[in-house]
């Protein structure tokens, strides 16, 4: 499947922010190759608040029929 420009760039951008969110809830810790995107350095602040859940009801609760 050929991607237009587009769609390539948008790509690009998903990848950036998914190993931001990756290196948040497994190292907890910055990849500094990646930080001049902003797209990572969002993924990793939403990665970090996704760990915070998930520390807070445990993994097996995410997504489970809660009060809130």
């Amino acid at each position: 499947m050929m991607l237009n420009p587009l769609e390539k760039k948008r790509q690009n951008y998903l990848t950036f922010y998914k190993d931001g969110i990756k290196d948040a809830i497994l190292n907890q810790k910055k990849n500094p190759d990646n930080m001049f995107s902003a797209y990572y350095k969002r993924g990793f602040e939403d990665g970090l608040e996704l760990r915070k859940l998930i520390e807070e009801y445990g993994i097996n609760n995410i997504g489970a029929d809660n009060d809130r």
